[in-house]
């Protein structure tokens, strides 16, 4: 006869069976919803990026698994992939520079549990062989499902708002992915912005008129107050790295870990102006800076290299650009800034600190942007038009920490060693200016 302790036994391992099937049940199920419940507006906003960003890196086979097997493509007609794929392939063809930034992405639930996703495309594209090139917004409704858990597109629709004064047969001027952040004098103020005081030539030379608290000789760091900028947003993330990471997460990461830093130096004072990620325009950033009455404002970039320079990899099953040519950071001041004395003082500072700390210059702006550079030895240049520095009304530096697209570069700067000796160096050039004396222009 079995014993009472055998029986006891088994029982015991039964009743813990049945639990574990009702847990893998339950867990089934809580998937099973997710996989087929409504579709947040977290999700709709990172497949657009998503789509978007594949599309800019000629990525097809990324681009064409985000539609369905049959789709209602732009024209009352149902297309299937071959299709939408050769459609595709002739558009980057056509304009082999891709520069598409999707924004103010909505979704709405319908009762057949598909879902509506509005946004914004904002686009320029170009061809440099044929100097052509065309800019402009479009609208767009994408109506999407689940299929066995991912998101796809049933139908696309894009009605399109080319620019005016779209540029045809027409070279366009150097650019950096930093050109988006610089707008002249006049586009400037074509904007209607009137609470932003846009430095002309005659007036940097001449004492802001600003009220600001007394120069000391030297400050104690308590009294002496950082703005810090994390370049670009969420939905207008920057660059994109050799791995498809957005320049605007290195420049977050960064920033988080820049703030407790120079706090800990005793800059208790210093404050990042938008540390959401909103929306917000390029002059409201040094804007936000003067109401809080900072004495510098330091924007935190990481950099890349013209198209044209990028080759292709495959990292985690999908193609991506790189450039392992050029390294390193750069620094840049904007001579039209109300302080430009200032400006240059910090720069140096900074890019002094970055060389004692065994960082190296990139040079590539020079030959690639015609960007002018003022040291080359502490990698400094200007940039007279980008609109946070010459806005600003306080010395003002633009720092890229270095070069995303450099597959190797991209790895350090995911090191938390390599970024901790990276902000000692900005907290050592931050104390030396705040204790330089006289930096009023």
């Amino acid at each position: 006869m079995l014993s009472k302790r055998f029986c006891l036994q088994v029982s015991l391992v039964g009743i813990v069976c049945a639990l574990c099937q009702q847990v893998r049940a339950a867990e089934a199920t809580a998937t099973q919803v997710e996989k087929s419940g409504p579709i947040s507006e977290g999700e709709a906003t990172t497949f657009v990026k998503e789509y978007y960003v594949a599309l800019s890196r000629a990525d097809l086979p990324t681009v064409v698994a985000k539609f369905g097997e049959s789709v209602n493509y732009g024209e009352d007609r149902q297309r299937d992939r071959a299709f939408i794929e050769k459609d595709l392939r002739d558009y980057i063809a056509r304009w082999p520079v891709l520069n598409l930034k999707p924004e103010a992405v909505a979704v709405s639930t319908a009762d057949d549990r598909s879902s509506t996703i509005t946004f914004n495309l904002i686009y320029s594209v170009a061809n440099d062989r044929n100097k052509k090139s065309l800019s402009g917004h479009s609208t767009n409704t994408w109506i999407v499902r689940r299929v066995s858990g991912k998101i796809q597109i049933i139908s696309q629709r894009e009605v399109v708002h080319a620019d005016p004064t779209r540029s045809v047969e027409k070279t366009p001027r150097p650019q950096s992915h930093e050109d988006e952040e610089a707008l002249s004098d006049e586009e400037l103020r074509k904007q209607g912005d009137t609470q932003i005081e846009v430095p002309t030539a005659q007036s940097t030379s001449k004492p802001s008129t600003r009220p600001t608290k007394p120069v000391r000789k030297s400050e104690l760091p308590s009294n002496f107050v950082v703005a810090l900028d994390i370049g670009h947003t969420p939905l207008k993330g920057g660059a994109i790295s050799a791995r498809g990471v957005f320049e605007y997460e290195f420049n977050r990461r960064l920033v988080a870990e820049l703030l407790p830093q120079l706090q800990s130096l005793g800059f208790t004072s210093c404050f990042v102006i938008n540390p959401q990620g909103d929306e917000i325009r390029l002059p409201q950033r040094a804007a936000k800076a003067h109401e809080q009455n900072a004495d510098l404002l330091l924007a935190i970039h990481h950099d890349s290299v013209k198209d044209k320079y990028l080759k292709t990899w495959q990292h985690d099953g999908k193609t991506q650009k790189y450039c392992d040519d050029f390294h390193g950071y750069s620094i840049f001041i904007s001579d039209k800034n109300t302080k430009p004395a200032g400006s240059r003082l910090f720069a140096g500072r900074l890019g002094q600190a970055l060389l004692k700390a065994g960082f190296t210059p990139t040079l590539h702006h020079v030959d690639q942007e015609n960007r002018p550079i003022i040291d080359k030895e502490k990698g400094i240049y200007t940039f007279n038009d980008l609109v946070v520095l010459k806005t600003a009304k306080m010395p003002a530096v633009l720092l890229e920490c270095g070069v995303i697209v450099n597959r190797a570069e991209e790895e350090k700067l995911n090191s938390l060693a390599y970024r901790k000796r990276l902000i000692d160096a900005i907290g050592r050039a931050i104390q030396d200016f705040a204790s330089a004396g006289d930096r009023s222009d």
